[in-house]
């Protein structure tokens, strides 16, 4: 379970989720993914001494959630290429085409 003194960092992230139902290694993924996408210092903090480099790594890459311009940071501060990730791999990641 999350801790009380975590819940009021996360639930600025988890608004539409029970953060005090919330279990931190299996909801790993869903926690990972909004702190990346929404997350402050605060957050950010919290993620990075509680996961390790390969969860968030592995969260980056498979989430269809976050942002290209997310990805693109995390992989940067990662040093992970963004063409291995789910975002920037989908062929159309556009509705319609330019033309």
């Amino acid at each position: 379970m999350i801790e009380l003194k975590d819940r009021d960092i996360l639930s600025s992230c988890l608004w539409g989720a029970a953060v005090e139902s919330l279990d931190i290694e299996a909801d790993k993924f869903l926690i990972i993914e909004r702190i990346l996408e929404h997350g402050g210092d605060r957050q950010i903090e919290f993620m990075l001494s509680n996961y390790s480099a390969e969860d968030i790594i592995c969260i980056v890459k498979e989430s269809s959630y976050l942002s290209p311009r997310t990805v693109n940071y995390w992989c940067l501060f990662f040093n992970h290429k963004r063409e291995d990730t789910k975002c920037y791999s989908r062929p159309f990641r556009h509705l319609w085409s330019p033309f």
